[in-house]
């Protein structure tokens, strides 16, 4: 394959990887977006369902069946396991319990509140913020298309997809195509310089102008003082450079021009090196 199909098959690839590159932020911002809008004790069920979920414990609680719990209906109801554990991460006390929707529940909003034994006094607002902690919004629907349709999250609303799971799968192909791009520029790097060419991939400003680094070393038999042609993106010589500082596989040289940017290519000045359509 030429160096012109090469590039061609980079630069496609290239505004690929930039797509899905977005569809993964979006679906990081998405997910994020409605894990922030949705609180912890905000619970979606489809009824006749059940699953587990995991509580702090609160008050004198010697076992989990020690917590009562008031519901709004006797449909939903939450059937504790016995024993406490310690968290994984704190290891503050937690309780484990099986929320369950009877089939016979309608969908609609309920409320589970627990009641821990022998809360010790506490300020009437810090009363408050418990009270909240200890009360369990739970969101029941008929169906799992009905669940989706009530996702806070716009990805799994309308695809059915967590956006987490979006997010990953986006990512590793743009991680894919960025390694895929990577080796068709080597390969087109490879190709310049056989021929004495090669692209600019970076650009920094100095004083006086700008610095710029290709890729010419001592391994493709670049020597300190050799003239090499500036071209822009059309193949437009702007300018003879004379090389100043050469690495193994790269070298740099400063430039008195403000409108150069990576994609530039530069030229061993001599006759095999100045065809740039070859």
């Amino acid at each position: 394959m030429d160096k012109n199909r090469l590039m061609h098959k980079r630069m496609i690839l290239g505004r690929f990887c930039l797509f899905v590159s977005i569809i993964a932020m979006i679906s990081v911002l998405d997910g994020l977006t409605a894990a922030h809008r949705k609180p912890d004790n905000d619970l979606d069920i489809i009824t006749g369902r059940s699953f587990k979920i995991t509580g702090n414990v609160y008050g004198n609680v010697k076992k989990a069946g020690d917590i009562g719990v008031v519901s709004d209906s006797t449909e939903l109801t939450l059937i504790f396991d016995e024993d406490i554990f310690s968290g994984y991460f704190l290891g503050v006390e937690m309780w484990r319990a099986e929320l369950r929707a009877g089939s016979a529940l309608s969908p609609g909003r309920y409320h589970l509140r627990l009641i821990p034994p022998d809360l010790p006094e506490i300020k009437p607002d810090d009363r408050q913020k418990l009270d909240a902690l200890l009360t369990y919004t739970v969101n029941v629907y008929a169906d799992a298309k009905a669940q989706r349709q009530g996702s806070l999250s716009l990805i799994n609303r309308y695809t059915g997809v967590s956006p987490w799971f979006t997010a990953i799968g986006f990512f590793l192909m743009a991680v894919s195509t960025g390694a895929w791009i990577f080796v068709i520029s080597g390969k087109i790097e490879a190709d310049l310089a056989e021929q004495g060419f090669a692209e600019i991939y970076r650009v920094i400003k100095n004083a006086g102008g700008l610095e710029i680094f290709f890729g010419l070393g001592k391994c493709h038999g670049l020597e300190a003082g050799e003239k090499i042609g500036l071209f822009n993106a059309s193949g437009d010589l702007l300018k003879e450079l004379v090389v100043e500082t050469i690495g193994k596989e790269t070298s740099s040289v400063k430039v008195d021009l403000l409108n150069i940017r990576p994609g530039f290519m530069v030229a061993r000045m001599n006759p095999s090196a100045m065809n740039l359509s070859s």
